[in-house]
């Protein structure tokens, strides 16, 4: 059972609709991962769980194999309770060499970390992108994605601190879209979230999905 709901996002294509949504508060621009979300937890700097997103309030433990991603962080220099939500995925440039046997890095990544055998799975490539610190100790999202880089973790490609009355949204989704190519992210859109933890925590959410939105993506 999470500590916490891992609940889906609205979506949209209206970009109206997006600019309405990010009027309300500064925001955040990340790339939303085409993968399979997981959260991982650390007490006192050890990675002790790791579970994948299930129905949003049960997943599945995954930590045997979630020990074999290189890039997840196994000891961290922090004290008391961490935990991080992410997604685990395959770069389009791992994928190649296994897309004979899966349709899409998605499918790939998602059958990988359930293999029972963890050898297997070491050997798949799989990558570990972060996008939420859940107990958050910083004002703004933007805040804590930095300190998990330099606690060792791969965060996601964002935008933080956007002001539609100084900025432009357009250019700023094309930024995020260009920086998740170059990295050879795979995504399934832009995800756009209130940067001030407090905003954040006064919005709320439905009885399924958080009060953050989603623009799939369009090529």
């Amino acid at each position: 059972t999470h500590s916490h709901q891992m609940l889906s996002l609205d979506k949209t294509k209206d970009i109206q609709v997006i600019k309405s949504f990010c009027s309300q508060k500064t925001m955040i621009c990340m790339g939303k991962m085409d993968g399979l979300t997981c959260a991982l937890r650390y007490e006192d700097g050890n990675l002790v769980a790791a579970e994948t997103r299930g129905n949003g309030i049960i997943g599945e433990n995954i930590l045997h194999n979630a020990l074999t991603v290189k890039n997840i962080p196994k000891k961290i220099n922090y004290k008391g309770v961490l935990e991080v939500d992410g997604e685990l995925i395959c770069t389009y440039r791992d994928f190649e060499n296994f897309s004979g046997e899966y349709k899409n890095p998605r499918n790939f990544a998602a059958g990988s970390i359930r293999l029972l055998d963890s050898q297997e799975a070491n050997k798949r490539k799989l990558t570990f992108i972060a996008w939420d610190w859940i107990n958050n100790p910083y004002d703004r999202l933007g805040d804590a994605l930095v300190e998990l880089g330099k606690l060792g973790f791969t965060t996601v490609p964002y935008w933080d601190g956007i002001d539609l009355t100084k900025d432009n949204l357009e250019e700023i989704m094309l930024f995020i879209k260009q920086s998740c190519d170059k990295e050879s992210l795979p995504i399934d859109g832009l995800v756009f979230k209130y940067d001030y933890v407090k905003d954040y925590a006064a919005a709320g959410q439905t009885a399924h999905r958080q009060r953050s939105i989603a623009r799939p993506r369009v090529s």
